[in-house]
């Protein structure tokens, strides 16, 4: 199944079919997600993504980036494009679940176990590591995210961290998680975080607490990194909500 859902990739109206079927497999939280971080940490190795607008345009193009998200033991929901997406499909979207708030919480829930920062540059990753300790993490080893895939496996297997965060952007972070699951001796969780070492190196500021709440943060970013940012909010925006369309458009037709 998992197969025919990536080849439809190439087809018209494919796009569609994608995003209904990650959808059917995103963790809605529906109440405070204090006992998910528990479930998170079992005693096996654990992969959580984060499924944002930007996530569901590569999943319609990159067959690769689609089979890593799906392979992820956890995905949450992230932003208010999902919101607008679950709605068009007749689900209650729930907590928005973005890495930038729940990563530090579990981080922070585990302040004794040993925890692995890969991504950004070498300078961002080690200020984040230190914001951590500060914040009374005791063991924290951090590398830049600009290595081979081969480099982290060999690196983190000498490291033994108990928790990972990948701060290396898509589709990359999410195609090394796949891969250290599989050849990580475990237990270890693993999560996806984007941008996050930035935010925790303060090398990115957040968006004021009522754009966060009324779901604009991503504007605040675009206002920020205009040049950077303009195709993945400005073009991929009017994207999504072009494939979002094909789905309420979908849904209504299978009613008739």
């Amino acid at each position: 199944m998992k197969c025919e859902l990536e080849l439809t990739a190439a087809r018209p109206g494919a796009a569609a079919v994608v995003m209904m079927s990650v959808v059917e497999e995103l963790r809605l939280m529906q109440a405070a997600p204090e006992g998910l971080i528990n479930e998170m940490m079992a005693n096996r190795n654990y992969v959580v993504s984060f499924v944002n607008a930007h996530a569901m345009n590569l999943a319609c193009k990159d067959a690769q980036f689609l089979h890593a998200l799906r392979s992820a033991d956890l995905l949450l929901r992230d932003g208010v494009g999902m919101q607008i997406l679950l709605k068009a499909r007749g689900k209650e979207p729930g907590l928005n679940m973005n890495g930038t708030d729940f990563i530090p919480k579990v981080i922070l829930a585990n302040k004794q176990q040993p925890i692995a920062l890969c991504g950004s540059t070498a300078a961002t990753s080690r200020a984040a590591a230190t914001w951590l300790e500060q914040n009374g993490v005791r063991r924290v080893f951090h590398c830049d995210g600009f290595q081979s895939p081969g480099y982290y496996v060999q690196l983190l297997r000498a490291q033994r961290p108990r928790i990972v965060i990948l701060g290396m952007g898509m589709p990359k972070q999410e195609l090394l998680s796949a891969r250290l699951a599989r050849e990580l001796p475990g237990p270890v969780l693993i999560l996806s975080g984007g941008a996050i070492l930035d935010f925790m190196a303060h090398r990115f500021r957040r968006a004021p607490k009522l754009m966060r709440r009324l779901g604009l943060e991503w504007l605040f970013r675009l206002l920020l990194e205009p040049q950077r940012l303009w195709r993945r909010y400005l073009l991929g925006n009017c994207l999504f909500l072009w494939h979002t369309a094909q789905v309420l458009r979908m849904r209504y037709a299978a009613k008739i």
